[in-house]
């Protein structure tokens, strides 16, 4: 991959090379599993798109995640009335606000500050349409006031290509929006009700790639094909663009929150949804506490979610210098290799040995000689974390486990099914392996294997 200092790694560099040293050894296919073809159920409600034009979730633009229909649909299948749930990978959220909409506490967990926010203000239910437009009223006012020369006041991000400069090839904003973005970001500062604040702050989230010369591709962020000086992008587009998402979108839904409101006084899972590192934090849980898990962990797809959301991380400060960017993604999952772990325990599964010995015969030909290791990583973050959640779960309560398989070096890997068997040592049971629908791995992948099972793995404890 190609690195840009501030974006992280852009665009993938594909590795021509079709020969490998070895491709599948052995019947992937024969496990100890049930797998069942659930792609009519799940094929449209495994991914977010359903939630862009649903009621909160619009909010933003959250690429990764099943929709809300997936929740519902768990909550109207299973035999029981969950008391707390348990969401480990919160994300955007999508799990923790479909179960308070149901009266169904949930602990969530995210690493990521600016996704922790975004769940956060998500789950809110204490916001008033009328305060709202007070406040509304005073960044217009604001705004309208601000100095010409904003960075003055409010300097922009340290990240060095951020903007152009000297020594830039290439910048995420042009002068004008970039401007007008702190301009937003200046007004903002000023409202002190922390409620409004944050919600203002996902408002401008929401906007950012839109006024800017990248967009989201895959794995990480790409530049335009007419960016630059061919972007025409004024200061007052950024603060029309801002204000019209806040009138057309956010508005109305509060004022439908409100309303709801009164007839479940109010019923929040925002003060359940912590900032930090599931491996660590699990351990603060009771025992024998929860009685439903639906989560989603990221992919082993090597895809880094710090560098997905670089840009609302840098304007929006949720890190404000490189070491802070370093440590949040050393708190990272194990799903991709910018986190340098070297040589590291992992469950010795047979299965999982045959494939990294497979991997391993490739190693001169290795994009980042941390592959295997990611790879290790990955599974031994498995094995601690669902140490952790057959401690904390009610025996006969269930896990519906959203996962993806995963190919390198025309060797496949079945994340589901090793999960599966990581869980059944720790005391879950596998009920059975569902089909959600079939992705495509990258393109020199493709050539090999064709496509990969994205699954919900279903458990019982």
């Amino acid at each position: 991959m190609t690195k840009d200092e501030n974006l992280g790694y852009i665009l993938p560099v594909v590795n021509t090379a079709t020969t490998f040293s070895s491709t599948k050894s052995f019947d992937y296919h024969d496990v100890p599993f049930l797998v069942k073809d659930y792609t009519a159920q799940y094929k449209s409600l495994i991914h977010f798109n359903k939630n862009k034009s649903t009621l909160i979730h619009q909010w933003y633009p959250f690429l990764e995640g099943y929709s809300s229909e997936f929740i519902k649909g768990i909550i109207q299948e299973i035999n029981y009335t969950p008391q707390c749930a348990l969401d480990p990978f919160a994300g955007s959220g999508t799990t923790a606000v479909e179960l308070q909409n149901l009266g169904i506490n949930c602990l969530s967990f995210e690493v990521n500050p600016f996704l922790h926010s975004l769940a956060v203000v998500k789950m809110r239910t204490d916001y008033s349409a009328a305060v709202l437009q007070k406040h509304i009223d005073a960044l217009k006012k604001k705004i309208s006031s601000t100095v010409t020369q904003i960075r003055l006041i409010q300097p922009p991000p340290i990240a060095k290509t951020f903007y152009k400069r000297s020594g830039n090839g290439k910048w995420i904003f042009n002068n004008a929006a970039l401007d007008g973005i702190l301009q937003l970001k200046h007004a903002i500062s000023d409202v002190k009700d922390l409620r409004y604040n944050q919600l203002f702050k996902i408002v401008l989230a929401s906007i950012l790639l839109e006024v800017s010369n990248v967009f989201r591709n895959g794995k990480a962020l790409s530049y335009r094909d007419k960016w630059g000086a061919e972007r025409k992008i004024r200061r007052t587009d950024v603060h029309e663009k801002f204000f019209e998402k806040l009138e057309l979108i956010f508005k109305p839904d509060i004022q439908i929150l409100e309303g709801k409101a009164k007839t479940n006084n109010g019923f929040s899972n925002a003060a359940r949804c912590y900032l930090g590192d599931v491996r660590k934090e699990i351990i603060q849980i009771p025992a024998n506490s929860v009685d439903l898990v639906i989560t989603s962990p990221p992919y082993l797809n090597s895809r880094d979610y710090t560098d997905s959301y670089i840009v609302e991380l840098w304007i929006l400060d949720y890190v404000k210098n490189y070491q802070e960017l370093r440590q949040l993604r050393n708190r990272t999952l194990h799903s991709h290799v910018q986190i340098r772990i070297g040589e590291t325990s992992y469950p010795k599964l047979s299965r999982l040995q045959t494939i990294l010995t497979s991997l391993n015969q490739n190693s001169d030909q290795f994009w980042n000689k941390e592959l295997l290791n990611m790879v290790k990583g990955y599974f031994a973050d498995m094995d601690s974390l669902f140490t952790q959640i057959a401690l904390k779960m009610k025996t006969g309560g269930k896990v519906y486990l959203n996962v993806a398989n995963s190919a390198y070096y025309g060797i496949e890997i079945p994340v589901d099914e090793l999960i599966g068997e990581i869980a059944e040592t720790k005391g879950l049971r596998v009920i059975e392996i569902r089909e959600a629908r079939r992705i495509r791995p990258s393109s020199q992948q493709n050539r090999i294997i064709g496509s990969l099972r994205e699954s919900v793995v279903l458990l019982e404890r």
